[in-house]
């Protein structure tokens, strides 16, 4: 699970202004397709936001394992 973001878009092939454009790398949202004249847009490309940068995935493991280490270390101790 990561960060999803609504974002503003304006097609690169005819301008037309997306002001609700639903961006989420970690969940496959990746592409907008322009209403007007069709144009697919790699939103990835686009915003400069790739899967990784949008991935909590390194923080959820990291909290995990605090608290793994935390539930181990309480338990020797009782």
């Amino acid at each position: 699970m990561g960060d999803r973001f609504i974002l503003e878009v304006a097609c690169p092939s005819c301008g037309t202004e997306d002001d609700d454009v639903y961006f989420a790398p970690t969940c496959g949202v990746t592409e907008w397709v322009c209403p007007k004249c069709g144009c697919r847009v790699d939103m990835c490309d686009y915003t400069g936001i790739s899967y990784e940068d949008a991935s909590n995935l390194g923080t959820i493991e990291s909290i995990v394992e605090e608290v793994v280490k935390g539930e181990k270390h309480d338990s020797a101790m009782g």
